[in-house]
């Protein structure tokens, strides 16, 4: 039988407080053990109740809620916080963040965002739905649209080390093992990235759901990242498409199935397919992580492909 989440609800407004208990009921793996609606009350409840989460309003009437937020992470180490925000002020929502609270949220956020929230912070993680693309002093840090990343690979301790170090970084994980979870997760969540391994039930498996998403108008728009062990071959020409055909004459290239051909100037991949009957089917990708992943190059690539894709969509 699945442990139970005992969770209390803290909230200034009984109508908003009302509204979370009623999401969280429909939620199998939460227990609501307890409500408050000020920073006394919930003190006094933490007095005689110890449980696993806490849903806090940062904004609740006669309450410093970042002060709150602050003595609870501090005091109750082993409580997990998900605080909870009306406010988009840059600085405010440094100040929860540096308050030591697993997670926030704002206030219109939907249910299946507050179960993946639950889910994420319970298993130790922390989670942000934005992306802090710069945390500086614990006060300075940008949003960005691009905030949820989808990670493909059939080995979970992989996904385990990128996930955490994902996470960390303030991104919103998602995760698939195969291709056809994959392009489910895709359709369903809409991530701003994803990452795909090559080599999972198949051999090239990853490429082959690359290429589906570059085919499907609805998913094209997605930038994708391959993490491999195949040589990437590099070059100066923006234009890597004419490039890996330049290679397919090379007798030394010429017989290989693949070739991953990245433009190191421009950041411009993509890969070349030798077919059964001899064609060459070409589709382009954002970029390539070379296996075993460097976590140092890891944070920097994705970054790179992010703001690439919001300069393109502000142009458009």
């Amino acid at each position: 039988m699945q442990t139970k989440i005992k969770t209390i609800v803290a909230d200034g407004h009984q109508i908003y407080r009302e509204g979370l208990k009623m999401a969280l009921s429909k939620l199998s793996r939460v227990e609501i053990v307890g409500e408050a609606a000020n920073g006394n009350e919930l003190m006094e409840i933490l007095l005689h109740l110890n449980p696993d989460l806490i849903l806090l309003d940062t904004e609740m009437l006669g309450t410093d809620g970042i002060k709150l937020c602050k003595t609870i992470t501090s005091n109750f180490t082993c409580i997990k916080v998900i605080a909870i925000t009306a406010f988009n002020d840059l600085n405010y929502l440094a100040s929860i963040i540096n308050s030591g609270v697993n997670c926030f949220l704002q206030k219109n956020t939907s249910r299946k965002e507050l179960e993946r929230a639950i889910d994420i912070v319970i298993d130790g993680q922390t989670f942000f739905p934005i992306h802090i693309n710069q945390y500086k002093n614990n006060l300075k840090f940008t949003i960005m649209k691009t905030t949820k990343i989808l990670l493909v690979d059939d080995d979970m301790d992989i996904i385990t080390v990128l996930q955490t170090i994902l996470s960390r970084n303030g991104y919103n994980v998602v995760t698939a093992s195969n291709k056809l979870e994959g392009m489910q997760k895709l359709r369903e969540e809409k991530p701003d990235l994803a990452i795909l391994d090559v080599m999972m039930s198949t051999h090239y498996e990853g490429f082959e759901m690359a290429k589906e998403i570059n085919d499907d108008p609805t998913l094209r728009n997605i930038p994708v990242l391959m993490q491999t062990s195949i040589e990437i071959l590099v070059t100066t020409n923006p234009s890597v498409q004419d490039m890996a055909r330049e290679f397919r004459k090379n007798p030394g290239f010429k017989e290989l199935y693949v070739l991953l051909v990245k433009d190191v100037v421009s950041g411009n991949a993509g890969i070349d397919y030798l077919s059964e009957n001899g064609k060459s089917i070409w589709f382009p990708v954002d970029g390539f992580l070379s296996k075993p992943i460097d976590v140092n190059k890891l944070i920097p690539e994705i970054n790179r492909i992010l703001d690439k894709r919001t300069k393109e969509v502000s142009i458009q």
